[in-house]
C-alpha cells in the first residue's frame, strides 16, 4: 500500500474510531499524522501537538511486545488530557485522546478533602486538654469552616448532631444560617423535618436545585436558591448532618456531593473525638474521687481496727497500725498513678475458681507497661485462661501468626492503644486479617490517641474498649463479654 493511501485505508479499516474519545489518530515515528479523526482535527493546535509527541515517544521505546499499550497525561491551558497509545504495523501508533479534566479535578478535590480531614483529626491532647468545652468546639468549628470555604466557596453552612435518645437534630456549629426559632425542632425523620431530617433518617445525601418546588425544603438561609446536605456517618451510623446553602441556583453538582459526603465522614470522626474528650474531661474528677473512695475503704477499716486495738492495749497493735498506714500509702499511689495500673484486685473473691467463660481460652495481652501486662496475665490465668503476653505490637503480631500456623489461634487479643512500634489499630487490623473470628479488646489511657486508633477501629466494627485505670472486676467482665458470655 502506498503512503498516499494511508489516510484512506485508515478510514476504511477504523471507521468506528471517528467517534472514539475526544479524538483519535495514527502517528508515525517522526511524529507526523498519518490519519486523524474529525474530533481530533478540531482540537487546538497545542493539544494536537502534545498528542503526536505522546505517540512518537511511545514508538521510540522500540517494539516491546511486553508493553503493547501506554498511557500518558498532559495539561493544556486549563484542560487535562490523557492519551492511550497502541502499536500498529509499519512503525505507527494509534492514539485515543480523552479529556479527563473533570476526573482530574475531582481527584484533586478529593485529595484536598483527605488532607483537610487529616488536619481536622489532628486534635493534639496538649492543645485540646487545656481548653474548655466551648473552646474545643470553637477550634473544631474553625477548622470545618476553613475547609468548607476552600471546597465550596464561602457558602453558609450548619452542622447538626443527632440525639441518640430523641432523634432530634441539635445545632452544634452554625455559620451564616440563622438557628431555628424557639420551640422549633428538627428530627431524623423522612417527613415533616426538611431535607436535614430526610438525610439523617435515610443516610443519603441530597441536592436541592429549586427550593420553591422541592417538597422537602424548609426555609433556612433567607433567599437561598440551592442547597447540599450530607450525612455525618460514623461506622455506617448517622450521627448528624452537614448542610451547605447558596444564594445562586444550581450551585452544587454530584462532584460537590461526593466531596461533602467524604468530608462528612471526617467531620463525624472529629466530632466523635471531641465528644469523647469532653466526656473524659467532665468525668475526670468524678472518676478519680470514686477510685480513691473505693481504694481507701479497706485501709480505713484496718486503721480503725488498729486504733481500737491500740486504745485497748492489745498486743501487736502498733504493727497493725504500721501495716494499715503502709496499705493506705500504697493505695493512694495506685489510685493516683494514672492509667498504668489495675485497681481493686484485693476486692475480688478470695475463693474464686476458674471462670467457665475464660477457662481454656487462648488469650494474648499486648502492652508495653509491664505492670499492666503482668497483672492482666495473672488475673486471666487464675480464671483458667491460657495467656501469653508481649511488650510491643510487632511481637504480638508475630505470635498471632505463629499461633495460627500451629493450629492454635488466639481467641481473644487484648491490646493497648499506644505502643512503641505498632499502635492498637495496626494490631487490631492484623488480628482481623490473620484470625477473622478472633475477639479483640482495646485498652487506652484515654485522651491520648495520636493515631486515632479508637475512632479508626470503631469505624471497622470494634466495640470493646477498656479505659485505664480500670478495676480488675471490670476487666473480667469485659473479657467475658468479648468472648461472648452473657452480660
Amino acid at each position: 500500500m502506498a503512503d498516499s493511501e494511508g489516510p484512506l485505508a485508515a478510514t476504511r479499516i477504523l471507521p468506528s474510531f471517528e467517534s472514539a474519545g475526544d479524538g483519535c489518530g495514527i502517528v508515525d515515528a517522526c511524529g507526523d499524522f498519518v490519519w486523524e479523526s474529525v474530533r481530533l482535527h478540531g482540537q487546538p493546535a497545542s493539544v494536537r501537538a502534545r498528542f503526536t509527541e505522546a505517540c512518537a515517544a511511545f514508538l521510540q521505546q522500540g517494539d516491546d511486545r511486553a508493553q503493547p499499550h501506554a498511557r500518558s497525561q498532559f495539561r493544556s491551558e486549563n484542560q487535562h488530557f490523557e492519551v492511550i497509545v497502541s502499536r500498529c504495523r509499519d512503525e505507527r501508533a494509534l492514539g485515543v485522546l480523552l479529556n479527563v479534566t473533570s476526573r482530574t479535578r475531582l481527584s484533586q478535590r478529593l485529595d484536598a478533602v483527605d488532607a483537610a480531614g487529616a488536619e481536622l483529626l489532628d486534635l493534639d491532647a496538649q492543645i485540646v486538654n487545656p481548653l474548655n468545652v466551648a473552646e474545643r468546639l470553637a477550634l473544631l468549628e474553625g477548622k470545618i469552616a476553613h475547609t468548607l470555604a476552600t471546597l465550596f466557596g464561602n457558602h453558609p453552612f450548619e452542622v447538626r448532631l443527632r440525639n441518640r435518645k430523641t432523634d432530634q437534630l441539635e445545632l452544634v456549629i452554625g455559620h451564616g444560617i440563622d438557628p431555628l426559632r424557639i420551640g422549633e425542632s428538627l428530627f431524623a425523620r423522612e417527613q415533616g423535618n426538611g431535607i436535614s431530617g430526610w438525610v439523617a433518617a435515610t443516610g443519603e445525601s441530597y441536592i436541592c436545585r429549586d427550593p420553591d418546588n422541592d417538597p422537602l425544603y424548609l426555609p433556612g438561609l433567607p433567599g437561598a436558591r440551592s442547597s447540599l446536605t450530607a450525612p455525618l456517618l460514623l461506622r455506617q451510623r448517622v450521627i448528624g448532618v452537614v448542610n451547605v446553602e447558596a444564594l445562586a441556583p444550581n450551585a452544587f453538582d454530584d462532584n460537590d456531593r461526593l466531596a461533602l459526603e467524604t468530608y462528612g465522614r471526617y467531620q463525624a470522626m472529629g466530632l466523635n473525638i471531641l465528644d469523647m474528650l469532653i466526656v473524659e474531661r467532665s468525668t475526670t474528677s468524678e472518676r478519680v474521687s470514686a477510685t480513691l473512695r473505693d481504694e481507701l475503704e479497706v485501709p480505713q477499716q484496718c486503721l480503725r481496727q488498729a486504733t481500737r486495738d491500740l486504745a485497748a492495749g492489745r498486743l501487736g497493735a502498733y504493727e497493725s497500725l504500721e501495716k494499715a498506714l503502709e496499705m493506705l500509702s500504697a493505695r493512694i499511689r495506685g489510685a493516683t498513678a494514672g492509667p498504668q495500673t489495675v485497681l481493686g484486685i484485693d476486692r475480688l473473691p478470695r475463693d474464686r475458681s476458674r471462670d467457665p467463660a475464660i477457662d481454656g481460652r487462648r488469650i494474648l495481652v499486648a502492652d508495653d507497661d509491664a505492670n499492666v501486662r503482668e497483672t492482666i496475665q495473672a488475673l486471666l490465668q487464675e480464671a483458667g485462661g491460657i495467656v501469653e503476653s508481649r511488650a510491643d505490637g510487632s511481637s504480638a503480631i508475630d505470635l498471632m501468626e505463629r499461633g495460627k500456623s500451629d493450629g492454635r489461634p488466639f481467641e481473644l487479643i487484648i491490646s493497648d492503644v499506644r505502643m512503641p512500634d505498632r499502635n492498637g489499630y495496626e494490631v487490631f487490623r492484623a488480628a482481623r486479617e490473620l484470625i477473622p473470628n478472633c475477639r479483640f479488646l482495646m485498652m487506652t489511657g484515654f485522651g491520648y490517641d495520636p493515631n486515632h486508633s479508637i475512632v479508626r477501629s470503631s469505624q471497622d466494627g470494634l466495640n470493646n474498649f477498656l479505659f485505664k485505670p480500670f478495676q480488675a472486676q471490670v476487666l473480667l467482665e469485659e473479657v467475658r463479654k468479648a468472648l461472648g458470655a452473657p452480660a
